[in-house]
């Protein structure tokens, strides 16, 4: 269960952060021949946060699913 929380978080904040930073780099400085390269430098900073946090929350998120699951 252990290798697959990190395998898992790891590429859901991947792709997350990935998304979410190209968006974010859009947003604050337009797009131009040198967006990619701030992009992948925003990448390469919120990935590994993203994937501590997502790792450290997910048995709480799974444990509100579980919960929330017998409500429905």
């Amino acid at each position: 269960m252990f290798k697959r929380r990190l395998i898992f978080t790891g590429l859901m904040s991947l792709g997350m952060s990935g998304l979410v930073g190209l968006f974010i780099t859009i947003v604050n400085t337009g797009i131009d021949e040198d967006l990619a390269m701030r992009w992948l430098k925003a990448w390469g900073l919120a990935a590994p946060i993203a994937w501590f946090v997502a790792f450290s929350l997910a048995p709480f998120a799974e444990k509100i699913t579980n919960f929330l699951m017998k409500k429905i």
